[in-house]
């Protein structure tokens, strides 16, 4: 069985020592997994750990909680990797991440930002690649942003 992040491997020899801090993330590509599984098994301290430090105050905990808890995340896709690699100090991944919240489906498509210092590889910044495929019901501008910011919709993608 693969792990949610969707490499070979079970969740526990995978993603699940990130999670408990017995090591860091290689490569860009492999935070940008660990993130995702992360979302999938509710590690939010994970979450905001490999965020960089001077935006982790813009997230808010609750709504990260919500998006995680309220979705039923059914796969990764990483559509292009540039740079990133164990001796890079920055790279980009190119992703889908699919999950059905409140009976609608998302596909939600992002080129992320991560770089490398003293404390491993971290999550700078992302950017939609197109408009997130929804079907069902629409985000309410109180809900939180289906690009997984952490923000509410109307403060961020809705904005």
């Amino acid at each position: 069985m693969n792990c949610t992040c969707g490499l070979e491997g079970s969740y526990e020899t995978c993603c699940a020592p990130y999670h408990r801090g017995e090591g860091r993330a290689p490569t860009a590509e492999r935070l940008m997994r660990s993130r995702y599984s992360a979302f999938v098994h509710g590690e939010i301290d994970y979450l905001i750990d490999t965020h960089a430090p001077e935006t982790r105050g813009e997230l808010d905990r609750d709504e990260l909680e919500r998006w995680a808890r309220e979705s039923d995340w059914k796969g990764l896709e990483i559509h292009e990797v540039k740079g990133g690699g164990e001796q890079d100090s920055e790279g980009e991944v190119e992703f889908t991440a699919n999950y059905v919240r409140g009976g609608a489906t998302h596909a939600h498509r992002e080129c992320s930002h991560f770089r490398k210092g003293d404390e491993g590889w971290l999550f700078v910044d992302g950017h939609l690649r197109r408009t997130p495929v929804v079907a069902g019901p629409k985000t309410g501008r109180n809900d939180p942003c289906p690009c997984g910011s952490g923000k509410k919709f109307k403060k961020c993608c809705a904005a």
